[in-house]
């Protein structure tokens, strides 16, 4: 993993050890079966990447969870961080569309805040390179949360309690770069930590079922899985096609209305004309990234239901099944996904790979919020 010299660790933060693999790509048919990983290392989850402009306390923490806790920062009070991320949901919302704001439609699943502090670019088509940025976008946006940033400010103000933390841990009142880098602050928290994936790693042999290890032998290499989700926190931070069918909520016109509404905000000359995600091509304009969505960490994936950006695969099995015919019908799919070949067995075994990359998380309990 790349690390920014301008960070530095997060102290007193439980190590994860994973896999750390060096990928070697090879040419073939479909059902060629290149050595996928050429070496393997065992090692700790860094720590977690702290930006130098802010850095972490226990004090910008609580404030942060409050915050992320708190209603007062949706337009009419119906809303929160937590509606769209909620911990006993995988930090996400087990739904194909994530929450909305009232009368308004989304048209995602929301994107798992599990590892978040690691991802050097952040939510499904990438629109965002910094956790202190992205916060602020929710808040805002009409289909979210329906917040006018200078209002917000004022609430806050007017609630001594908030002032007063805000001083402490700022030096000032309520700002907007103050409420997105206490938010960061405690996203950066949300770490797993002892899988049994980890304890194998770190030594157990027992932590693993046979049918793991073989599901472990098939991610590195047949599965071709350790391609995209690779390194401690299993993603390249990568975006891909992979011909996943389109949602059948699109066909809501008040669904496709939030998606084009969306594109228009994000510069897409032709919004209107959208009857698809445009996922990657949102962000860079350019046609082969059109479909294009950013690879989730497969930490805790089995907590996360439903799978993909769309919410198109309600299990584990029915994905692992479609990376096994390669994916889907779509022009621009990634030459990387092809037709697998592997057997019942191999993806029962795959599978329970998968599930044992469930680690523990923090506890989180609401927080008491000023009145």
């Amino acid at each position: 993993m790349r690390r920014d010299p301008n960070r530095t660790p997060l102290p007193c933060m439980a190590a994860v050890v994973s896999v750390v693999l060096a990928i070697g790509l090879t040419g073939g048919s479909d059902f060629a079966q290149p050595p996928i990983a050429s070496s393997a290392e065992i090692g700790p989850l860094p720590p977690v990447p702290i930006p130098s402009e802010n850095p972490m306390t226990p004090e910008k923490i609580t404030l942060g969870k409050m915050l992320f806790f708190d209603y007062r920062l949706s337009g009419d009070g119906s809303r929160t961080c937590v509606h769209c991320h909620q911990p006993d949901q995988g930090w996400a919302f087990r739904d194909r569309l994530s929450p909305a704001y009232p009368t308004q439609s989304e048209r995602r699943v929301s994107m798992t805040l599990i590892n978040v502090a690691y991802n050097t670019i952040l939510i499904w088509d990438g629109r965002a390179s910094a956790l202190e940025k992205q916060a602020l976008g929710p808040i805002q946006n009409p289909l979210h949360m329906n917040q006018n940033l200078d209002l917000l400010i004022e609430r806050l103000n007017a609630i001594p309690d908030y002032v007063e933390r805000f001083r402490k841990v700022f030096g000032t009142g309520p700002t907007p770069d103050a409420i997105g880098k206490a938010i960061a602050a405690f996203e950066r928290t949300i770490v797993t930590a002892d899988s049994p994936f980890d304890r194998y790693a770190k030594g157990d042999r027992a932590a693993l079922s046979a049918s793991a290890l073989r599901g472990l032998d098939l991610f590195k290499g047949k599965a071709r899985c350790i391609i995209c989700h690779t390194g401690p926190t299993f993603t390249d931070n990568g975006f891909h096609n992979l011909g996943v069918r389109e949602a059948e909520s699109l066909k809501d016109p008040r669904v496709l209305a939030s998606l084009r509404f969306d594109a228009k905000r994000m510069g897409v000359p032709e919004y209107r004309a959208l009857t698809a995600d445009p996922g990657r091509y949102l962000v860079t304009k350019q046609d082969k990234d059109f479909g294009a969505f950013k690879t989730p960490t497969l930490r805790n994936i089995a907590s996360r239901t439903p799978y993909m950006h769309n919410g198109a695969f309600e299990s584990l099995a029915e994905v692992i099944a479609f990376y096994n015919e390669g994916g889907g019908n779509d022009p621009r799919k990634d030459p990387l996904m092809r037709r697998l070949n592997l057997t019942k067995e191999d993806e029962a075994d795959l599978l329970a790979f998968l599930e044992s990359l469930t680690g523990e998380l923090p506890k989180v309990e609401p927080p008491e919020l000023p009145d």
